[in-house]
């Protein structure tokens, strides 16, 4: 019996930040995986992004840092700052998910690694 693998994503469904288990890959060639969500165990495709070495350039220009802010979109390299954690990142690279929403790999300085939705579209409620 194999171990499951985890990763902290943004459910889409239930519009959390959760702990999703890496259920099965898809396309293995193209990195894309299925994922569960550990809460409401919706399921959703996404890419599995590369693993970011410590020794990687991370050097944050906190003069040039853009706040964070879900609904804008953010360009590879650049700098943000990020309020409620109050900590500066770099964005390392970008993915879409299955059900379309987009997602940024920010190194941080005090937080390391982690995954930030952008260009978020809010709907109305019906």
């Amino acid at each position: 019996m194999t171990r499951s693998k985890y990763s902290e994503r943004r459910c889409a469904h239930c519009n959390k930040e959760t702990r999703m288990e890496m259920v099965g890959a898809m396309d293995p060639a193209q990195n894309k995986h299925w994922f569960r969500c550990t809460r409401c165990h919706h399921m959703t495709l996404a890419t599995l992004l590369p693993e970011v070495k410590e020794s990687a350039n991370t050097d944050v220009d906190q003069n040039a840092a853009v706040p964070y802010d879900p609904q804008s979109s953010f360009v590879i390299g650049s700098s943000i700052f990020h309020s409620e954690w109050n900590d500066f990142g770099k964005v390392m690279s970008k993915a879409r998910m299955s059900d379309g929403t987009r997602t940024i790999l920010v190194t941080f300085e005090k937080l390391g690694p982690k995954t930030l939705v952008e260009n978020l579209v809010q709907t109305e409620p019906s």
